[in-house]
């Protein structure tokens, strides 16, 4: 690699070229060609004499070439070509070489600098290593001539994160003892004559605190929180560079005022010691609210929030930086005494508070003229609204105690929510939700001293402020004139914001109560009901379903604060729901509100209401039912579930028409395959259709009436709901085979069916006697659909665990046919289902004497064939519900019947399984395996633990390099937490052998990737908890060695191939 270092840079232009003193580090080696002779140059045939500088020039030559053809070749394949190439490129040693030379070539187009700069900066980033010590000094000087010669923009960009990624490696000493901050603004600045200088130094400082503890470098992690340590303890130093920068620019200077309040904002967040917005301070704070609020650039964020008329992109800065200043007002300081304690504002922060909110408030004129300007204006609305947001939920305890200034602030955000455009709306409902939380008295953190009397004060209080955000937002729910003619993705975006309005109605509805609330919302309803009372009118003449749908949809949004049971006005509602206009929408925001109702409906009729509302409110799901629209019959299932599960005892009576209502929704099922159509498109017939969940639901809502009946009045609705499905199903698969296949389609939906009534009703003995005479049947359909349909396998599995489930012991005598059953078809075909049927006869009659026998020989068949068919790696990662279904399996038989793993096979067949297949990416076959293990290993069962003393030790090395080798990089940081516990457990299993086999695992991990001090930190950790059982050190310094290991590509790698060599 050829580096060129530059004397004098502080003497030259930016624009001019240094004489350059190349150092030669090592040889350069011709990168690869690509395939495509047109496109790029061939290396010559036979071996390369060229001499350093011929194939440094050739090098680049194709460099150019390749960025060019990814750029701009009309052939796809050609850009795909160069677009591998480059990638190969940047992981090959020579990109050092090349990118610098290109960099520093005069002749390179833009693109090809941009290209050029974001691999050296992966290069610093990940590949920093590769470098030799006597290269880093050149690197860092060529660095600072480049960062100087490009001007503002994408390619200087990139140089400075390649700069402060470079910081990131090497530590304050090697910066000549001052930090490289420090050492940058040295070498930026020269002598301060040259403003442009300035200007590139401008851009390391917004560079440098946005990399502040990034994961992008592959450092260790100490020196990655050693930096940002460094970074933030030099925050003063940082703000005073910004200052000097922009006292040196030009007022000409492109910019100049929006880069450095993003400076500002980036260095006032780092000096609370967050390196993210949303961080909790790593550090004490460097700089107090008081000098924040005398400082020059606080001046000039709160300044340039004025010029949202002349200069809409220095105000967009200059509220990116008055909201990191709001945040910094809400650090906790380190002296307690000078928090008030009625207060969530530290006493030194308020004179800069005052300061932030009376500058944001005289912004009111501009936010209310820009809600007047039909969209013209929306940017500096959105800039605003997120000030007054940011405001309100930072302060929103101080707002709670209802001072003058306080409600001037909810005024202001009143605009907002009140603002044309949905999205700038929505910006203030986070505001409204945390303000309803203290006034409520559910977020008591702040206001822990606040008695029931202050609460009820501050809720009448702002009792005004949020009728008028009922208003506000009410209006934003009706369905436009164009609706229809919508795309998906608009429907689901309309959809989206009336979530998240019904959200703020609901937190509204605590502060105003449930039957204020409802008189509001519920006006058009209100107003249609006395018109029919009193006009003598055609029903529904005129009525604008948009506006009553809009309403009904706010009475189902606060169905979560309801008023008591019984309030006649909901009452009122609810019982004019059937005369509401006929429409698609309508009807289907109506079911909705029944459902949502539900149980307020049970609760009023158990106080003494007229019975007849219920009857209403099922016609209304009837209608909805048999509705020619896809969402709206969906939307009346659940109704009629969520009904007949909160008034089953009140629905007694209706049970002939209810099963009636069944019977015909199983008849029409359809198909589930294909996308539901729009709800405001028909179906494409006509007739009465229903959808196989949707008929589910209907039958648990069947069930939750059943089971509220005796057993003698419901054994003949249980007949009633079981005849229809076995029937067919009999049909189907008759005892006498014939040579049509069933179609299994229809098979799946019915077998669903069966399911949903073996589980929904509670009546073991019943559903026990009806199994039995069914299990013929179910026992054909296995068999017929066992090797060819794994779908309807499964399907028919589930049904059996649920009969299972329901009936308990009653159903002993199928379990040995079962078993066998299963065992059969396992061992022609291996379906997961049939691994979970066996797990359901293992957690249903493991402990029993009668079927234990049959069941332990059914688990070591399947769990022996499952090894046979996972042999390597690819093998599980093929069939990962296998695996995960066959460790779950192992599982619940260490749980209900540890004797069936009482075999030395089976535990040293899922241990070598566990060795192979433990790096499957699939989470939860994976989470399952060491879910299973650490089960293993911690279960004190005497014959378990003597087999493990048998098996374990020939295989305990390989599993913790396994184990090892997940933590460090093999599988997703995810499963560290798990791991840890499979190594606690194995520790307290084995004691000496795991930490032998912990000691050598450790010490196969390269030097480069972590060094032997930080082994011994681990195995500290590991010898520790072998002692005390300290599990926390042990999870902690597992995650620093991960960290460590994970730090880039090549880490892992090296780590991996160290740990699982054979």
């Amino acid at each position: 690699v050829i580096i060129q270092p530059y004397a004098d840079d502080n003497d030259r232009a930016s624009s001019e070229r240094p004489t350059a003193r190349p150092l030669l580090l090592c040889c350069v080696k011709p990168p690869q060609s690509l395939a495509r002779a047109h496109a790029f140059r061939r290396w010559r045939g036979g071996p390369v004499s060229l001499g350093a500088e011929d194939v440094m020039a050739e090098a680049i030559v194709q460099f150019k070439e390749a960025v060019q053809a990814l750029h701009h070749h009309p052939e796809a394949i050609v850009k795909k070509q160069a677009e591998q190439w480059l990638e190969r490129f940047q992981e090959d040693v020579d990109a050092w070489t090349v990118c610098d030379a290109v960099l520093h070539d005069p002749t390179s187009t833009p693109e090809v600098n941009f290209m050029s700069a974001q691999a050296l900066k992966r290069k610093v980033q990940q590949d920093f290593a590769e470098l030799p010590s006597v290269a880093i000094r050149s690197l860092r000087e060529s660095l600072v001539a480049l960062l100087l010669k490009h001007g503002e923009g994408p390619v200087r960009t990139q140089l400075a994160v390649t700069m402060a990624s470079l910081a990131a490696h090497l530590p304050a000493a090697e910066w000549d003892g001052i930090g490289a901050l420090q050492w940058l603004a040295i070498r930026m600045t020269g002598d301060g004559s040259n403003p442009s200088r300035f200007s590139c130094l401008l851009e390391l400082l917004i560079v440098f605190p946005q990399e502040a503890g990034s994961y992008r470098p592959a450092v260790h992690p100490e020196r990655r929180r050693s930096f940002a340590r460094e970074l933030i303890l030099e925050s003063k130093s940082a703000i005073t560079m910004i200052t000097t920068c922009l006292e040196q620019l030009t007022m000409n200077t492109k910019n100049a005022y929006e880069h450095s309040l993003d400076a500002y904002a980036a260095w006032v967040r780092l000096s609370q010691g967050r390196l993210h917005a949303d961080d909790l301070p790593v550090e004490a704070p460097q700089i107090d609210a008081a000098t924040l609020c005398a400082h020059p650039l606080t001046l000039l964020a709160l300044k340039s929030l004025t010029t949202h008329d002349s200069r809409p992109s220095q105000f967009d800065h200059a509220v990116d930086a008055t909201c990191e200043l709001i945040r910094a007002t809400r650090t906790q300081v380190v002296d307690s005494r000078d928090s008030d304690r009625h207060s969530s504002i530290p006493v030194s922060s308020l004179q800069l508070v005052q300061v932030i909110v009376s500058s944001v408030l005289e912004l009111k004129p501009a936010l209310l003229a820009a809600s007047q300007s039909e969209g013209s204006l929306d940017e500096i609305a959105k800039g605003i609204s997120r000030l007054l947001a940011e405001i309100g939920e930072e302060y929103v305890a101080v707002i709670a105690e209802g001072n003058p200034e306080s409600i001037a602030v909810v005024e202001s955000i009143l605009i907002v929510t009140a603002y044309p455009d949905t999205d700038i709306a929505s910006m203030s409902f986070v505001f409204w939700h945390k303000l309803s939380n203290v006034l409520t008295g559910r977020e008591q953190r702040n206001a822990s001293h606040e008695g029931a009397g202050e609460l009820i004060r501050r809720k009448q209080l702002f009792f005004p402020a949020y009728v008028q955000l009922i208003h506000n937002v009410i209006g934003r729910l009706q369905y436009p004139e164009d609706f229809q003619h919508w795309t998906r993705e608009e429907y689901r975006e309309f959809k989206r914001m009336r979530y998240a309005i019904a959200d703020t109605l609901t937190e509204a509805a605590s502060v105003v109560g449930a039957i204020q609330t409802l008189h509001i919302v519920s006006t058009p309803i209100q107003e249609l009901n006395k018109a029919e009372a009193t006009v003598l009118t055609p029903k529904n003449t005129g009525v604008d379903w948009r506006r009553l749908e809009a309403s009904l949809y706010c009475v189902r949004s606060v169905s979560k604060e309801p008023p008591p049971a019984g309030d006649p006005l909901l009452l009122s509602i609810l019982a004019s729901l059937p005369n509401l206009p006929e429409h698609p929408q309508l009807l289907y925001t109506a079911v909705l509100t029944i459902s949502a109702y539900s149980e307020w409906v049970s609760a009023s009729i158990a106080l003494g209401t007229d019975s007849v509302l219920l009857q209403k409110l099922l016609g209304v799901v009837h209608r909805a039912l048999v509705s020619t629209h896809t969402d709206t019959r969906g939307a009346a299932a659940l109704a009629l579930k969520h009904i007949c599960d909160a008034a089953a005892d009140h629905l007694v009576t209706f049970l002939d028409p209810l099963v009636q209502l069944y019977v015909m929704a199983l008849n029409s099922m359809t198909d589930s395959q294909g996308t539901t159509p729009h709800l405001s498109s028909p179906s494409t017939s006509h007739h009465f259709q229903m959808h196989a969940d949707d008929v589910i639901q209907i039958i648990e809502g069947l069930g939750h009436v059943t089971t509220a009946l005796p057993v003698e009045q419901a054994d003949p609705v249980f007949s009633a709901l079981l005849a229809p499905i076995s029937v067919l199903l009999n049909a189907m698969f008759p005892e006498v085979m014939v040579s049509v296949k069933p179609d299994t389609n229809i098979a799946v939906k019915y077998f669903d069916c069966l399911a949903a009534v073996m589980r929904y009703v509670s009546h073991p003995e019943l559903v026990a006697t009806s199994f039995h005479e069914l299990w013929p049947m179910v026992s054909r359909a296995l068999v017929s659909c066992g090797n060819t349909d794994m779908r309807c396998t499964e399907h028919i599995c589930r049904c059996i665990k649920y009969a299972i489930r329901t009936s308990g012991h009653r159903l002993t005598d199928i379990v040995n046919s079962a078993a066998s059953m299963y065992t059969s078809l396992f061992a022609q075909r291996r379906q997961a289902s049939l691994l979970f049927a066996v797990s359901e006869l293992v957690r249903s009659f493991g402990n029993d004497i009668s079927c234990s026998q049959a069941i332990c020989l059914s688990v070591e068949e399947v769990i022996l064939r499952t090894a046979e068919s996972l042999k390597t790696l690819s093998d599980f990662d093929d069939a990962p519900d296998v695996v995960d279904d066959a460790f779950l399996l192992l599982k619940t038989c260490l749980k209900y019947c540890p004797k069936a793993l009482a075999n030395p096979q089976i535990v040293a067949s899922t241990l070598d399984m566990l060795i192979c297949g433990l790096h499957v990416q699939h989470r939860e076959a994976c989470c399952s395996m060491l879910d299973f293990t650490r089960n293993l290993l911690y279960a004190r069962n005497e014959d378990l633990v003597d087999i493990l003393g048998q098996v374990l030790p020939p295989r305990g090395g390989a599993l913790v390099r396994s184990l090892l080798a997940g933590a460090l990089g093999a599988l997703p940081s995810s499963r560290l937490s798990d791991i840890s516990g499979v190594i606690a457990a194995l520790l307290s299993c084995t004691y000496a052998q795991s930490v032998v086999w912990l000691r050598e695992a450790t010490s196969l991990i390269p030097d480069h990737v972590a060094s032997a001090s930080d082994k011994d930190v681990f195995f500290h950790s590991v010898s520790r908890f072998a002692e005390s059982g300290d599990g926390h050190t042990l999870g902690k310094s597992l995650d620093d060695l991960s960290e460590l290991c994970r730090r880039s590509k090549r880490h892992r790698i090296a780590v991996a191939e160290s740990l699982l060599k054979t």
